[in-house]
């Protein structure tokens, strides 16, 4: 088993593709899940096409980050026998055991009243916020012919309305018939 990889390093590959030894594309990055004992990522949970609520659990201890993607060293056919995790709900003891035996990696029974070993997701928020400013300024509407180009690459042809502004001119402007005169 590798040396699990430092928590800032696993946050940079969420959203990563994940390939298999054989550079078969088996999903992207969607959680972490933390060890109990030294709270380092030491699992990643693969989310497997936008329908699937469920991902795959993967050892992060062997993960290679080649480029902008990270390859595991197990083939798509052990991926696809591993067990899927509900990302919302808890993981079980018999659950991390069952993960632990799929990857051939060495599990022991929690000990003491403890029912089962923690596992805690690591996820990010993003807070924006906005803030009204009062300007002055002269302004045109220009209409624009726009092009833009979706997934297959086909250019879309659309219409916008654009709002353009100028300085004010020297003193206040009082109302729209000011600027006539």
């Amino acid at each position: 088993m590798g040396a699990s990889p430092d928590i800032d390093t696993a946050l940079g590959w969420r959203g990563r593709t994940v390939r298999d030894r054989d550079g078969n594309e088996l999903g992207t990055v969607s959680g972490l899940y933390l060890d109990s004992e030294d709270s380092r990522p030491a699992w990643a949970g693969v989310k497997r096409g936008r329908l699937r609520t469920t991902e795959t659990i993967v050892p992060l201890g062997e993960a290679e980050e080649v480029g902008d993607e990270l390859h595991l060293p197990y083939d798509r056919e052990r991926f696809d026998a591993a067990p899927d995790i509900d990302p919302d709900v808890e993981l079980t003891a018999e659950e991390e055991r069952a993960l632990h035996e799929h990857y051939g990696r060495a599990w022991t029974t929690p000990s003491g009243d403890d029912d089962g070993v923690e596992m805690t997701r690591s996820e990010e928020e993003v807070s924006v916020g906005k803030q009204a400013v009062e300007r002055t300024e002269r302004v045109r509407l220009r209409k624009v012919l726009v092009e833009d180009e979706v997934t297959q690459t086909v250019p879309v042809r659309r219409e916008e309305i654009r709002l353009e502004t100028d300085p004010p001119p020297e003193g206040r402007i009082e109302s729209v018939e000011d600027v006539e005169r």
